[in-house]
This record gives structure tokens, C-alpha cells and sequence, in this order.
């Protein structure tokens, strides 16, 4: 429908489109923001990932005897 049609249209079609093109583009703004939420907090969630992998893996390589203490750890995991 063209704009220039809505001057001829009925009071109920002329009321109820307009309605109907708002609720619609709502719900798109409101898919989107929660797209956009949902980027967010897999991009806090790798970022922290990242960080502790680091802060684990700096701290293993100052640990003394790691590799006695991995070859303990992998008898103890085979005898279970």
C-alpha cells in the first residue's frame, strides 16, 4: 500500500498497519540488542578463558619437579 492510499482507506486499516509496522520493527530492535548482548558475553567469556589459560600456564612453568609431579598424576588417573 501506497502512502498516498491510506487517505482513502478505512479508519481500521489506516489505524492498524501503522500499529502492525511498529510492532514489527520492535521486535527487530529488540532481536538485535539481544544479538548484540549475546556477542558481548561471548567476548567477556573467551577474553577470561584467554586470561586464566595464561595465568595457568605462567604458573606451570615455575612450578620445580612438574614433571615428577605430571608423571604422579597420570600413574594416580591410570590406576583409577
Amino acid at each position: 500500500m501506497y502512502p498516498s492510499d491510506f487517505a482513502v482507506a478505512p479508519e481500521s486499516i489506516r489505524l492498524t498497519l501503522p500499529a502492525a509496522l511498529c510492532w514489527v520493527r520492535k521486535a527487530e530492535m529488540i532481536d538485535g540488542l539481544v544479538e548484540l548482548l549475546v556477542q558481548l558475553v561471548h567476548k567477556i567469556s573467551v577474553r577470561a578463558e584467554k586470561k586464566v589459560e595464561n595465568e595457568l600456564s605462567s604458573e606451570f612453568r615455575r612450578v620445580q619437579g612438574k614433571h615428577g609431579i605430571l608423571a604422579r598424576l597420570a600413574q594416580a588417573a591410570l590406576d583409577l
